[in-house]
């Protein structure tokens, strides 16, 4: 699954009042996706991904060196979400027509990228997406997604869609890295 569909699943999740919704949602997407996108997709929605070599700090950097710092002071006092205002003033740029990367990809490069590499390929992501996937991406990057979707959510629905008793899941749960 590339990070637009990624996109497009959280910002279906956070508009979905009820927890009916944001279940039928979660396994709609279980349905959908491939392997491994969909288990990088359920790491991430349940809190389980972590990046030692991406952090907030580095996505503040990379948008400084883009915008002025009294815009991005104003314009994160306003929005008051960094991911949120790094995705809306990141410039678009008409040269970037790559691929935009799939869930997958994101996680194998960035573990396996030298910690140097790491602004360059992420502002080579954020240049060829539109705001909307960039705060996916920079948010699956950070953690803390707050969509209304918990890890127990996540589960439940893991659980209806593949037949297994949440009960199940939740033992093997912490036996099993995440992808």
């Amino acid at each position: 699954m590339s990070i637009p569909a990624f996109a497009t699943l959280l910002e279906r999740l956070l508009f979905s009042p009820g927890r009916h919704a944001k279940l039928a949602l979660l396994r709609q997407w279980f349905e959908t996706q491939p392997d491994p996108d969909r288990g990088v997709g359920l790491a991430a929605i349940a809190g389980e991904l972590s990046f030692r070599t991406a952090k907030p700090g580095l996505f503040r950097e990379l948008i400084a060196a883009r915008t002025d710092p009294a815009l991005f002071a104003m314009s994160y006092d306003y929005v008051g979400d960094l991911a949120e205002t790094i995705a809306l003033l990141w410039p678009d740029d008409a040269r970037a027509n790559a691929p935009p990367p799939g869930l997958a990809e994101v996680v194998a490069t960035l573990e396996m990228a030298p910690r140097a590499e790491v602004p360059a390929i992420l502002a080579r992501w954020l240049d060829g997406l539109d705001a909307g996937a960039r705060l996916a991406l920079i948010k699956l990057v950070t953690g803390g997604l707050r969509v209304g979707a918990s890890a127990r959510l996540a589960k439940t629905a893991l659980a209806e869609w593949s037949g297994q008793p949440v009960n199940e899941i939740e033992e093997l749960w912490h036996g099993v890295p995440p992808p």
